[in-house]
């Protein structure tokens, strides 16, 4: 099952081609066609499974966010300006032929989502003994993926509040965000797909 990394690419470690795509605000499709391109270089993810995962600097999503806005012809210097530095030692500005580019917003945009991969990895734990090791909230056996289910389907915050009141304030969202950044593999449980149930007066079954 995908488990969310500790802060991973803030401190020089890699992060997944989702991860880079939720960071910078772009597709994963974004992200492995400059891959492919050989805009951005990508090293090989050691995985549990048989199927690898690419990698890819801290630097590279804030390079993904930023290089739409110049033109092509500039991201190869884009890239070398920014890649390999760690988040907090990227410089404010990026200067190309007399323009000078503000990269401060963009930098404090993708330090608060890795912010949001680090509570992922605090309240989101796999374990064998646990629902056969599908992702749940910590200390619970909640499901990820059924409460991201449940709220693509329509449950109201008040529904899933009262059927699961030991989740904590902002769990809901980060069940979707975790459904994201890390979709489930192969064929979903059938009780995902079951719509909220009904309730009449009073807000009872």
């Amino acid at each position: 099952m995908p488990k969310a990394a500790k802060h991973r690419g803030t401190s020089g470690q890699v992060i997944t081609v989702n991860e880079a795509a939720f960071v910078a605000g772009v597709s994963p499709k974004t992200v492995n066609q400059a891959i492919d391109r050989e805009q951005i270089r990508a090293r090989e993810l050691p995985q549990s499974t048989d199927r690898a995962q690419r990698g890819l600097d801290a630097s590279d999503a804030v390079y993904l966010s930023v290089r739409e806005v110049l033109a092509p012809t500039v991201w190869p210097r884009l890239y070398r300006f920014l890649h390999g530095k760690p988040l907090s030692e990227l410089p404010a500005e990026f200067e190309v032929d007399g323009v000078v580019l503000n990269l401060e917003r963009v930098i404090q945009v993708v330090q608060e989502r890795f912010r949001l991969l680090g509570r992922m990895a605090e309240r989101v734990e796999t374990d064998p003994e646990v629902r056969s090791g599908e992702p749940v909230f910590r200390g619970t056996r909640t499901p990820v993926y059924a409460i991201a289910r449940k709220i693509a389907l329509g449950s109201t915050t008040e529904e899933l509040r009262e059927d699961y009141p030991q989740l904590e304030e902002g769990d809901l969202e980060l069940a979707t965000l975790y459904a994201r950044v890390y979709p489930p593999r192969g064929r979903p449980r059938t009780d995902w797909a079951r719509p909220a149930r009904k309730r009449g007066v009073g807000g009872r079954a």
